[in-house]
């Protein structure tokens, strides 16, 4: 008898284990879903980031996420892809061609995760530090067969009925017999462009659109308003969608991608921290709602070719000495732009300015004939490079080559970035994109189904079937 009793312990006992391991493996529904997407920001971005931190003392919170894998990103047309078709994958859940907006490859229309949770009844929020009709936000709302096409691509944003957009400005807003600010009005969507009003969204009865009065936010290298961030607008945004049915909010760290196409180090450093501010936000609301909410990271390319190390300083990192460039690729273009308009702009007036920006670094005898020589390129359009050498050390079109020198004053600027950078330890392979797989972490409800490696499409299926 007790032999049979001990078998019956032990069978109820793995029944009930067994209801349990099959509870974890039904559909978790999570309440409250956020998708951050740091565009341009693959492996080597997350690593820059988190080096740059610690040199505080501080890291990168979702570096550390307990759920992380990585997430493969081709398109239809190439292997290597661009925003609008990275973006219709995740956020349709379909391949589509390059330049596609919420389109597949036939240019017929895809549902979103934002439609599919509007469905059900969420408030929808769609942030993002760039153009609020750029790729990645617009594949949540519209369908066009080109990311160019603005206007279309505009008129169907006021359409969605989305609860909730922050970003940079439409690219026009305005033209003939055409009025975004009318047709937000139209409606019912209340525009707000100054970060001191972001404190009454909550209490606005109306939907909202936040933009910031140029087409970007500031990069955060150079932000002198350090209330119109995205850290702030997700902030404003969890606060005016927190509701009993939950809520499905994309949030874009898009000028991660942009310091990136200029090869800019610190700005981009930058830009990773600046979004890793905005998840700070949402792992709060998490803290509160721990088991109603799924956070989830990822990216939707790689740009530039970052990589931590250089040929020239093998076994060598600074990363805390990008900590000395006080304004961005293009801040410094545009000084050298007014610069060379209003007066003669020696090479010791190119070097002051460099030294003021650069934190008065000494930059060795190597270093200063390299940037001599991308001056002169500037003042006299002359090199000694070919063609394609210009292309790979300036960035530049051949327009610019054979324009005035104030066109051609990006070649000291992206020079003197690559020296400096190769001084922190950072190289770069390309202005452009990469294939490299991208990270994804995920925290909260549901979070374990966003390990190992996964396809982009995988994400919009995998949040899908947690919506319905």
């Amino acid at each position: 008898m007790k032999i049979r009793n001990l078998l019956l312990l032990i069978f109820v006992a793995l029944f009930c284990f067994g209801c349990n391991s099959n509870k974890k493996c039904e559909n978790p529904k999570p309440k409250y879903i956020f998708l951050f997407i740091g565009d341009g920001m693959g492996v080597p971005q997350t690593q820059l980031g988190d080096a740059f931190l610690r040199a505080d003392g501080d890291s990168l919170d979702f570096m550390y996420f307990p759920n992380r894998g990585f997430q493969t990103t081709w398109s239809l047309s190439s292997y290597i892809t661009c925003s609008a078709a990275s973006g219709t994958a995740m956020a349709c859940g379909e391949k589509t061609l390059v330049d596609y907006i919420g389109c597949d490859s036939a240019g017929n229309p895809l549902k979103s995760l934002a439609y599919i949770a509007q469905e059900k009844g969420k408030k929808v929020g769609i942030l993002t530090t760039v153009p609020i009709d750029h790729a990645t936000p617009a594949v949540f709302y519209a369908h066009s067969k080109s990311r160019h096409s603005n206007r279309e691509i505009d008129q169907q944003l006021p359409t969605s009925g989305f609860d909730f957009f922050g970003g940079g400005m439409f690219e026009e807003p305005i033209a003939e017999n055409y009025n975004m600010f009318k047709l937000l009005q139209d409606n019912n969507y209340t525009l707000i462009t100054s970060s001191d009003s972001l404190q009454y969204v909550p209490s606005l009865n109306t939907k909202i659109c936040v933009l910031h009065p140029n087409t970007r936010l500031d990069l955060e290298i150079d932000n002198s308003d350090d209330k119109f961030t995205l850290a702030a607008l997700t902030e404003s945004a969890i606060k005016k969608l927190d509701n009993e049915n939950g809520f499905f909010m994309m949030i874009e760290g898009g000028m991660i991608d942009w310091a990136c196409h200029s090869n800019d180090a610190a700005a981009a450093a930058r830009e990773v921290v600046g979004f890793n501010e905005a998840i700070k936000k949402a792992v709060e609301f998490y803290n509160a709602h721990p088991d109603e909410t799924l956070i989830v990271i990822t990216a939707d390319h790689e740009t530039g070719g970052l990589a931590l190390g250089t040929a020239r300083f093998p076994y060598f990192s600074n990363i805390s000495l990008l900590k000395k460039q006080t304004v961005s690729y293009n801040t410094l273009e545009g000084i050298f732009m007014a610069d060379i308009d209003s007066n003669k702009f020696t090479f010791d007036d190119c070097m002051a300015r460099i030294n003021a920006v650069y934190g008065n670094y000494e930059f060795d005898q190597y270093d200063i004939s390299k940037i001599k020589k991308a001056y002169d390129f500037t003042m006299t359009g002359k090199t000694d490079y070919s063609d394609v050498d210009v292309k790979k050390f300036y960035n530049l079109s051949a327009s610019a080559r054979n324009a005035q020198p104030r066109d051609r004053c990006s070649a000291i600027v992206t020079t003197v970035n690559s020296v400096f950078d190769e001084h922190a330890g950072i190289n770069w392979t390309t202005f452009a994109h990469t294939a490299s797989q991208v990270p994804v972490s995920a925290l909260g409800v549901g979070g374990e189904q966003f390990r190992g490696v996964i396809d982009n499409t995988e994400i919009h299926h995998k949040i899908k079937k947690m919506l319905e």
